[in-house]
């Protein structure tokens, strides 16, 4: 047996393309990122915000507690698996293009920042749809994604340019209809009731000052349904700004259906949870419930990738 040493040395994935002929692309990890010989193992640096720690793990432990903590743990396996593949494409992404504002670490539970992770609530479910996608990650051009996802797409998914004002050129996320409805989902219908004093004050961060509430509408709106801007008292601001000011577990989307203004409040409805963009949670897992495969899930809600397998080996 080989002895166990951490090498700081640059790790390569070898990448073999899914259903297809044997197909190589290589993508460096940092170099401070060690491994564990024996067992092929990278190993990354992660830290806690509940215990203030850091905690050297090998990166498929570290997945097991992230998909833990993003997703429910008696989902079906399929649904799962596909939260697996996104994870660690998120997770190889970050270490390579990302750094923790955590000094130390390469990765934390922050998730202004990174994933959720949750390791109370590992079960046999997750260890298996981690071990099952053993090294899966999702590529583009030969690189890993940004390998976005949310709760509930309201029935529609959206671009990472207008869900969440991504500035930089990407060819794979879509505006797509998915399956969820007010039957098999949480969160498909939601409203929210907000004072007129707490709008001000959210617009106020925002720098937009307005004479008057009396007309709050959706201005323009993106291909999926979801309002790009909104208008207020004939000034136009971004609906993806407002929602992160009025807090985003409050305003749960901007997929709005309806916006009634009174007195003292404004009412506003809408559907779905989350930005909108990249593979719908729980649109996976009624794809999954249906029979769908974890690669097929991917596949509806992503386009123009590839889903790979790697090996972990020393440069």
């Amino acid at each position: 047996m080989k002895k166990i040493a951490s090498i700081i040395l640059a790790l390569l994935f070898v990448f073999i393309v899914v259903g297809c002929k044997e197909k190589t692309a290589k993508i460096e990890l940092p170099q401070n990122i060690s491994l564990t010989i024996n067992e092929e193992q990278p190993k990354l640096k992660f830290y806690d915000i509940n215990t203030k720690t850091i905690v050297e793990m090998e990166l498929e432990k570290y997945l097991e507690g992230v998909v833990a903590g993003e997703m429910f743990n008696t989902w079906s396996l399929e649904a799962l698996k596909a939260q697996a593949i996104l994870a660690r494409t998120y997770t190889v992404y970050y270490l390579q293009n990302l750094k923790s504002k955590y000094d130390g670490a390469d990765i934390s539970n922050d998730i202004s920042e990174a994933q959720a992770y949750d390791s109370t609530k590992i079960n046999d479910n997750i260890k298996i749809a981690v071990a099952e996608t053993r090294g899966k990650i999702i590529v583009s051009d030969g690189k890993p994604i940004q390998a976005w996802f949310h709760s509930n797409s309201g029935g529609k998914t959206t671009t990472s340019k207008t869900g969440l004002n991504f500035k930089d050129d990407e060819n794979y996320t879509v505006n797509i209809e998915s399956p969820e409805n007010e039957q098999n989902s949480d969160n498909f219908n939601w409203s929210i009731k907000l004072g007129k004093s707490e709008i001000l004050s959210a617009l106020r961060e925002m720098g937009v000052s307005v004479g008057s509430i009396s007309d709050f509408k959706v201005g323009d709106r993106d291909d999926s349904g979801r309002a790009i801007t909104f208008e207020m008292g004939g000034v136009s601001f971004s609906a993806n700004t407002f929602r992160s000011k009025i807090g985003s577990t409050k305003m749960k989307s901007t997929l709005i259906t309806d916006i009634v203004v009174s007195s003292s409040s404004v009412v506003i409805a809408g559907r779905g949870y989350g930005h909108g963009v990249g593979m719908s949670q729980w649109g996976a897992k009624i794809m999954a419930d249906e029979g769908k495969y974890a690669e097929e899930i991917i596949n509806h809600y992503f386009k123009n990738i590839s889903i790979v397998k790697g090996e972990y080996i020393i440069k």
